[in-house]
């Protein structure tokens, strides 16, 4: 069973929520995942910051793509450099295709500003 931590990450824009999530994201953490991201982003757009998370599941992602079901493009971002630990498997499960996947936190926001406009 992995666990995982959660932040709050101010940054002085409260258009977007910027969270920054580190350790281990799998079936026994997934749901509680989702449920503190639909708490904490009600209604704006939400950048995630996954650069500090070691390990990701089939059930994370699988949660995670639901998130983007329900935002679209517009209303999250993934933020994974190219040598965090999950980027690679963003990349397998081509999850660009489901929203931002960007390298900076500062990248993510810009390109949800982009698609609200």
């Amino acid at each position: 069973m992995g666990s995982y931590e959660l932040e709050f990450v101010e940054d002085g824009d409260p258009g977007v929520t910027v969270i920054a999530v580190a350790g281990e994201l799998d079936l026994s953490n997934a749901d509680d995942l989702v449920e503190q991201l639909g708490t904490v982003a009600a209604g704006r757009p939400l950048v995630i910051d996954l650069n500090h998370v070691l390990f990701i599941d089939s059930a994370a992602l699988h949660r995670l793509f639901g998130v983007a079901r329900e935002r679209g493009f517009a209303g999250l971002a993934l933020v994974a450099e190219p040598s965090a630990p999950v980027a690679r498997t963003l990349d397998i499960v081509q999850f660009r295709q489901a929203a931002t996947v960007a390298a900076s936190v500062g990248e993510a926001r810009a390109a949800l500003v982009r698609r609200d406009t």
